[in-house]
Protein backbone atom coordinates (compact mmCIF):
# COMPACT_ATOMS: atom_id res chain seq x y z
CA UNK A 1 0.00 0.00 0.00
CA UNK A 2 1.18 3.50 -0.87
CA UNK A 3 0.97 6.29 1.74
CA UNK A 4 -1.79 8.78 1.12
CA UNK A 5 -0.71 11.86 -0.83
CA UNK A 6 -1.71 15.27 0.51
CA UNK A 7 -3.26 17.78 -1.86
CA UNK A 8 -4.42 21.37 -1.54
CA UNK A 9 -8.02 20.36 -0.99
CA UNK A 10 -7.51 18.36 2.20
CA UNK A 11 -11.04 18.93 3.43
CA UNK A 12 -12.73 16.87 0.68
CA UNK A 13 -10.10 14.16 0.50
CA UNK A 14 -10.86 11.00 2.42
CA UNK A 15 -8.38 9.11 4.56
CA UNK A 16 -8.76 5.61 3.19
CA UNK A 17 -7.32 2.54 4.86
CA UNK A 18 -7.11 -1.05 3.67
CA UNK A 19 -8.08 -3.71 6.20
CA UNK A 20 -8.03 -7.47 6.12
CA UNK A 21 -10.36 -9.87 7.88
CA UNK A 22 -9.12 -13.05 9.50
CA UNK A 23 -11.17 -15.35 7.30
CA UNK A 24 -10.93 -13.44 4.01
CA UNK A 25 -7.48 -12.74 2.48
CA UNK A 26 -8.84 -10.06 0.15
CA UNK A 27 -8.27 -6.52 1.57
CA UNK A 28 -11.17 -4.09 1.78
CA UNK A 29 -11.09 -0.29 1.78
CA UNK A 30 -12.78 1.79 4.51
CA UNK A 31 -12.86 5.46 5.42
CA UNK A 32 -10.71 6.14 8.50
CA UNK A 33 -12.32 9.56 9.03
CA UNK A 34 -10.47 11.38 11.83
CA UNK A 35 -9.11 8.22 13.48
CA UNK A 36 -5.35 7.99 13.90
CA UNK A 37 -4.64 4.47 12.62
CA UNK A 38 -1.38 2.68 11.92
CA UNK A 39 -0.47 -0.55 10.23
CA UNK A 40 -1.31 -3.53 12.44
CA UNK A 41 -4.06 -1.81 14.47
CA UNK A 42 -7.25 -3.76 15.16
CA UNK A 43 -10.46 -1.92 14.25
CA UNK A 44 -14.20 -2.53 14.18
CA UNK A 45 -15.84 -2.05 10.77
CA UNK A 46 -19.42 -2.32 9.65
CA UNK A 47 -20.32 -4.74 6.86
CA UNK A 48 -23.55 -5.89 5.28
CA UNK A 49 -23.61 -8.92 7.58
CA UNK A 50 -22.79 -6.92 10.73
CA UNK A 51 -19.84 -5.60 12.71
CA UNK A 52 -16.54 -7.42 12.21
CA UNK A 53 -13.02 -7.17 13.58
CA UNK A 54 -10.28 -6.41 11.06
CA UNK A 55 -6.59 -5.51 10.96
CA UNK A 56 -5.24 -2.39 9.24
CA UNK A 57 -2.63 -3.21 6.58
CA UNK A 58 -1.96 0.33 5.34
CA UNK A 59 -3.27 3.52 3.81
CA UNK A 60 -4.31 3.78 0.18
CA UNK A 61 -4.97 6.56 -2.31
CA UNK A 62 -8.42 7.74 -3.26
CA UNK A 63 -7.71 6.92 -6.91
CA UNK A 64 -7.52 3.22 -6.06
CA UNK A 65 -11.05 3.35 -4.67
CA UNK A 66 -12.53 5.36 -7.54
CA UNK A 67 -14.54 2.36 -8.79
CA UNK A 68 -16.15 1.73 -5.42
CA UNK A 69 -19.68 3.11 -5.13
CA UNK A 70 -19.97 3.26 -1.36
CA UNK A 71 -17.05 3.36 1.08
CA UNK A 72 -18.14 2.62 4.61
CA UNK A 73 -16.41 4.27 7.58
CA UNK A 74 -14.41 2.58 10.29
CA UNK A 75 -16.57 2.35 13.43
CA UNK A 76 -13.75 2.65 15.96
CA UNK A 77 -10.36 1.47 16.99
CA UNK A 78 -10.55 -1.58 19.22
CA UNK A 79 -10.30 -0.92 22.96
CA UNK A 80 -9.16 -3.24 25.71
CA UNK A 81 -12.77 -4.30 26.26
CA UNK A 82 -13.14 -5.08 22.58
CA UNK A 83 -9.96 -7.16 22.62
CA UNK A 84 -11.22 -9.14 25.62
CA UNK A 85 -14.53 -9.73 23.86
CA UNK A 86 -12.63 -10.87 20.76
CA UNK A 87 -10.82 -13.46 22.87
CA UNK A 88 -14.16 -14.83 24.11
CA UNK A 89 -15.39 -15.02 20.50
CA UNK A 90 -12.30 -16.97 19.47
CA UNK A 91 -12.87 -19.41 22.33
CA UNK A 92 -16.46 -19.93 21.19
CA UNK A 93 -15.28 -20.46 17.60
CA UNK A 94 -13.02 -23.28 18.79
CA UNK A 95 -15.96 -24.88 20.60
CA UNK A 96 -18.11 -24.56 17.48
CA UNK A 97 -15.39 -26.19 15.41
CA UNK A 98 -15.09 -29.20 17.71
CA UNK A 99 -18.84 -29.73 17.83
CA UNK A 100 -19.21 -29.36 14.07
CA UNK A 101 -16.44 -31.90 13.43
CA UNK A 102 -18.15 -34.34 15.78
CA UNK A 103 -21.49 -33.98 13.96
CA UNK A 104 -19.80 -34.32 10.54
CA UNK A 105 -18.32 -37.66 11.61
CA UNK A 106 -21.65 -38.75 13.11
CA UNK A 107 -23.55 -37.84 9.93
CA UNK A 108 -20.78 -39.38 7.74
CA UNK A 109 -20.65 -36.32 5.50
CA UNK A 110 -18.01 -36.02 2.76
CA UNK A 111 -16.84 -32.54 3.73
CA UNK A 112 -13.75 -30.99 5.33
CA UNK A 113 -14.26 -28.20 7.84
CA UNK A 114 -11.72 -25.40 7.36
CA UNK A 115 -12.63 -22.44 9.54
CA UNK A 116 -15.33 -21.14 11.88
CA UNK A 117 -15.97 -17.41 12.12
CA UNK A 118 -18.36 -15.51 14.35
CA UNK A 119 -19.21 -11.85 13.83
CA UNK A 120 -18.14 -9.34 16.46
CA UNK A 121 -21.75 -8.60 17.38
CA UNK A 122 -22.26 -12.38 17.83
CA UNK A 123 -25.41 -12.62 15.76
CA UNK A 124 -24.05 -15.00 13.09
CA UNK A 125 -21.62 -17.96 12.84
CA UNK A 126 -20.14 -19.02 9.49
CA UNK A 127 -18.69 -22.49 8.88
CA UNK A 128 -16.30 -22.73 5.89
CA UNK A 129 -15.79 -26.19 4.40
CA UNK A 130 -14.32 -27.90 1.33
CA UNK A 131 -15.97 -30.75 -0.57
CA UNK A 132 -15.52 -32.38 -3.96
CA UNK A 133 -19.17 -32.04 -4.90
CA UNK A 134 -22.45 -30.90 -3.48
CA UNK A 135 -23.17 -31.95 0.10
CA UNK A 136 -26.57 -32.36 1.71
CA UNK A 137 -25.90 -30.67 5.06
CA UNK A 138 -29.51 -29.95 6.08
CA UNK A 139 -29.38 -32.28 9.07
CA UNK A 140 -26.03 -30.82 10.12
CA UNK A 141 -27.51 -27.32 9.92
CA UNK A 142 -30.37 -28.36 12.19
CA UNK A 143 -27.90 -29.69 14.77
CA UNK A 144 -25.91 -26.44 14.77
CA UNK A 145 -28.97 -24.19 15.01
CA UNK A 146 -30.44 -26.26 17.84
CA UNK A 147 -27.23 -26.00 19.86
CA UNK A 148 -26.22 -22.35 19.33
CA UNK A 149 -29.62 -20.67 18.73
CA UNK A 150 -28.28 -18.09 16.28
CA UNK A 151 -27.91 -17.54 12.54
CA UNK A 152 -25.79 -20.30 10.99
CA UNK A 153 -24.25 -20.27 7.51
CA UNK A 154 -22.43 -23.21 5.91
CA UNK A 155 -20.28 -21.87 3.06
CA UNK A 156 -18.45 -24.12 0.61
CA UNK A 157 -15.11 -22.76 -0.66
CA UNK A 158 -12.42 -23.92 -3.10
CA UNK A 159 -8.95 -25.23 -2.42
CA UNK A 160 -7.36 -21.88 -3.25
CA UNK A 161 -9.47 -20.14 -0.62
CA UNK A 162 -8.57 -22.92 1.80
CA UNK A 163 -4.84 -22.24 1.39
CA UNK A 164 -5.43 -18.51 1.72
CA UNK A 165 -7.28 -18.96 5.00
CA UNK A 166 -4.93 -21.50 6.56
CA UNK A 167 -1.66 -20.09 5.16
CA UNK A 168 1.59 -21.99 4.79
CA UNK A 169 5.07 -21.99 3.26
CA UNK A 170 5.46 -22.40 -0.47
CA UNK A 171 8.19 -24.22 -2.41
CA UNK A 172 10.07 -20.91 -2.67
CA UNK A 173 10.51 -20.87 1.11
CA UNK A 174 8.27 -17.85 1.68
CA UNK A 175 4.74 -17.48 3.01
CA UNK A 176 1.97 -18.17 0.52
CA UNK A 177 1.14 -15.25 -1.76
CA UNK A 178 -2.59 -15.87 -1.41
CA UNK A 179 -2.31 -15.53 2.37
CA UNK A 180 -0.27 -12.31 2.31
CA UNK A 181 -0.84 -9.85 -0.55
CA UNK A 182 -2.92 -11.34 -3.39
CA UNK A 183 -6.26 -9.58 -3.75
CA UNK A 184 -7.88 -12.00 -6.21
CA UNK A 185 -7.21 -15.31 -7.93
CA UNK A 186 -6.32 -15.18 -11.62
CA UNK A 187 -7.01 -17.93 -14.12
CA UNK A 188 -3.84 -20.05 -14.42
CA UNK A 189 -3.23 -22.36 -17.40
CA UNK A 190 -0.58 -24.89 -18.39
CA UNK A 191 0.31 -22.65 -21.34
CA UNK A 192 1.91 -20.20 -18.91
CA UNK A 193 4.26 -22.94 -17.70
CA UNK A 194 5.06 -23.98 -21.29
CA UNK A 195 5.94 -20.42 -22.29
CA UNK A 196 8.34 -20.22 -19.34
CA UNK A 197 10.04 -23.51 -20.35
CA UNK A 198 9.12 -25.12 -17.03
CA UNK A 199 9.05 -28.85 -16.51
CA UNK A 200 5.43 -29.96 -16.80
CA UNK A 201 5.64 -31.97 -13.60
CA UNK A 202 2.53 -31.59 -11.44
CA UNK A 203 4.62 -31.58 -8.26
CA UNK A 204 6.79 -28.75 -9.59
CA UNK A 205 4.14 -26.39 -10.96
CA UNK A 206 1.41 -26.98 -8.35
CA UNK A 207 1.04 -25.23 -5.01
CA UNK A 208 -0.12 -26.45 -1.62
CA UNK A 209 -3.71 -26.19 -2.80
CA UNK A 210 -3.09 -28.73 -5.58
CA UNK A 211 -3.81 -26.15 -8.28
CA UNK A 212 -1.32 -24.46 -10.60
CA UNK A 213 0.84 -21.90 -8.81
CA UNK A 214 -0.44 -18.32 -8.83
CA UNK A 215 3.11 -17.04 -9.42
CA UNK A 216 2.99 -18.43 -12.97
CA UNK A 217 0.95 -15.37 -13.88
CA UNK A 218 3.49 -12.85 -12.56
CA UNK A 219 5.71 -12.96 -15.69
CA UNK A 220 3.04 -14.03 -18.15
CA UNK A 221 3.12 -10.86 -20.26
CA UNK A 222 6.93 -10.70 -20.34
CA UNK A 223 7.28 -14.29 -21.53
CA UNK A 224 4.46 -13.85 -24.03
CA UNK A 225 6.23 -10.88 -25.60
CA UNK A 226 9.62 -12.62 -25.66
CA UNK A 227 8.38 -15.91 -27.08
CA UNK A 228 6.80 -14.16 -30.07
CA UNK A 229 10.28 -13.46 -31.45
CA UNK A 230 11.40 -17.10 -31.24
CA UNK A 231 10.50 -19.93 -33.65
CA UNK A 232 8.81 -23.00 -32.26
CA UNK A 233 10.78 -26.25 -31.86
CA UNK A 234 10.57 -28.31 -35.05
CA UNK A 235 10.35 -25.30 -37.35
CA UNK A 236 12.89 -24.85 -40.17
CA UNK A 237 15.01 -21.70 -40.09
CA UNK A 238 17.83 -20.23 -42.19
CA UNK A 239 21.18 -19.47 -40.60
CA UNK A 240 24.55 -18.44 -41.95
CA UNK A 241 25.65 -22.07 -41.55
CA UNK A 242 22.76 -23.35 -43.63
CA UNK A 243 19.19 -24.55 -43.34
CA UNK A 244 18.41 -26.00 -39.91
CA UNK A 245 15.62 -27.31 -37.70
CA UNK A 246 14.98 -25.78 -34.28
CA UNK A 247 15.55 -28.26 -31.47
CA UNK A 248 15.10 -26.07 -28.35
CA UNK A 249 14.69 -22.42 -27.39
CA UNK A 250 15.78 -20.23 -24.47
CA UNK A 251 13.19 -17.52 -23.92
CA UNK A 252 15.21 -15.38 -21.51
CA UNK A 253 18.46 -15.39 -23.52
CA UNK A 254 16.59 -15.24 -26.85
CA UNK A 255 18.69 -18.08 -28.27
CA UNK A 256 17.94 -21.32 -30.10
CA UNK A 257 19.67 -24.65 -30.63
CA UNK A 258 19.22 -25.91 -34.20
CA UNK A 259 20.23 -29.03 -36.13
CA UNK A 260 21.80 -28.53 -39.58
CA UNK A 261 21.27 -30.81 -42.55
CA UNK A 262 24.68 -32.39 -41.96
CA UNK A 263 23.54 -33.34 -38.42
CA UNK A 264 25.59 -30.67 -36.67
CA UNK A 265 24.08 -28.70 -33.77
CA UNK A 266 24.59 -24.95 -33.59
CA UNK A 267 23.54 -22.31 -31.07
CA UNK A 268 22.36 -18.99 -32.45
CA UNK A 269 20.72 -15.77 -31.30
CA UNK A 270 17.32 -14.78 -32.60
CA UNK A 271 18.96 -11.92 -34.51
CA UNK A 272 21.06 -14.48 -36.45
CA UNK A 273 17.99 -16.01 -38.10
CA UNK A 274 17.80 -15.00 -41.78
CA UNK A 275 14.93 -14.78 -44.18
CA UNK A 276 14.92 -17.05 -47.22
CA UNK A 277 15.90 -14.16 -49.53
CA UNK A 278 18.79 -13.16 -47.27
CA UNK A 279 19.85 -16.80 -47.11
CA UNK A 280 19.91 -17.13 -50.92
CA UNK A 281 22.02 -13.98 -51.29
CA UNK A 282 24.83 -15.26 -49.10
CA UNK A 283 28.16 -15.86 -50.92
CA UNK A 284 29.13 -19.40 -51.83
CA UNK A 285 31.29 -21.13 -49.26
CA UNK A 286 34.65 -22.42 -50.46
CA UNK A 287 35.30 -26.13 -50.48
CA UNK A 288 33.00 -29.10 -51.09
CA UNK A 289 29.25 -28.75 -51.11
CA UNK A 290 27.78 -29.47 -47.68
CA UNK A 291 24.34 -27.84 -47.63
CA UNK A 292 21.13 -28.01 -49.55
CA UNK A 293 21.51 -24.32 -50.41
CA UNK A 294 24.69 -24.98 -52.37
CA UNK A 295 23.17 -27.96 -54.13
CA UNK A 296 20.16 -25.92 -55.15
CA UNK A 297 22.41 -23.11 -56.43
CA UNK A 298 24.47 -25.53 -58.55
CA UNK A 299 21.28 -27.01 -59.96
CA UNK A 300 20.15 -23.52 -61.03
CA UNK A 301 23.49 -22.75 -62.67
CA UNK A 302 23.51 -26.09 -64.53
CA UNK A 303 20.07 -26.81 -65.87
CA UNK A 304 19.21 -30.32 -66.95
CA UNK A 305 19.18 -29.39 -70.66
CA UNK A 306 22.79 -28.16 -70.65
CA UNK A 307 24.17 -30.61 -68.13
CA UNK A 308 26.61 -33.12 -69.70
CA UNK A 309 25.53 -36.70 -69.93
CA UNK A 310 27.16 -38.83 -67.32
CA UNK A 311 27.67 -42.42 -68.46
CA UNK A 312 25.99 -44.89 -66.23
CA UNK A 313 28.39 -47.41 -64.78
CA UNK A 314 27.08 -50.90 -64.43
CA UNK A 315 28.82 -53.69 -62.63
CA UNK A 316 28.76 -57.18 -64.10
CA UNK A 317 28.05 -59.85 -61.53
CA UNK A 318 31.03 -62.06 -60.75
CA UNK A 319 30.59 -65.82 -61.34
CA UNK A 320 30.10 -67.86 -58.26
CA UNK A 321 32.91 -70.20 -57.31
CA UNK A 322 31.98 -73.85 -57.26
CA UNK A 323 32.89 -75.79 -54.20
CA UNK A 324 35.15 -78.78 -54.92
CA UNK A 325 33.46 -82.07 -54.31
CA UNK A 326 34.95 -84.69 -52.11
CA UNK A 327 36.22 -88.03 -53.47
CA UNK A 328 33.45 -89.97 -51.80
CA UNK A 329 30.84 -87.91 -53.63
CA UNK A 330 32.53 -88.62 -56.95
CA UNK A 331 32.60 -92.39 -56.30
CA UNK A 332 28.88 -92.43 -55.44
CA UNK A 333 28.08 -90.52 -58.59
CA UNK A 334 30.11 -92.95 -60.74
CA UNK A 335 28.33 -95.97 -59.27
CA UNK A 336 24.88 -94.64 -60.27
CA UNK A 337 23.46 -96.25 -63.46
Amino acid sequence: MVPMEHTENTQTMKRLVAVRFESIPTPYIFDARDLDLAQGDMVIVGTEAGQCAARVIGYTREEEASRLEDIKPVVRKMTDEDLARLERIHAKERDCREYCLERIRARNLAMKLILVEQLFDENKITFYFVAEGRVDFRELLKDLVERYRTRIELRQIGTRQESAMLGGIGSCGRELCCATFLTNFQRISVKMAKNQNMTLNPTKISGLCGKLKCCLAYEKESYSNLIENLPKPGKKVFLADGEATVVSINVINQTIVAKLTDRRFVKAHVSDILTEDEFRQLPEPKGPVHHERDKARLAEERPEEESPMVPMITETPKPKKRRPRSRGARRKRSKQP
